[in-house]
């Protein structure tokens, strides 16, 4: 493989790479209307805290990890199905 031929191949690449504002999200959670289109508006400043990162045009949402409280608080049995 020669140096023109790796440029090459890199300027394909480069060409289908999408560039600036994500049209798509994927969320792991649900998300309401405003809130997506809030992420859509300020994906940089979600993205700048960790609310959310880029691939090609998809903004992808993620949900943060539960405290050990929330986490209690969600998946705790009911009393009545304790045995």
């Amino acid at each position: 493989m020669t140096i023109a031929n790796l440029s090459k191949r890199l300027e394909k690449v480069e060409a289908r790479r999408h560039v600036g504002q994500p049209t798509k999200i994927i969320a792991n959670y649900p998300v309401e209307d405003e809130e997506a289109r809030d992420a859509l508006i300020h994906w940089r400043q979600w993205v700048a805290e960790g609310r959310a990162s880029v691939k090609g045009a998809v903004l992808w949402l993620m949900q943060p990890p539960l405290t050990v409280e929330e986490w209690t608080a969600r998946y705790r049995p009911q009393d009545d199905h304790l045995h």
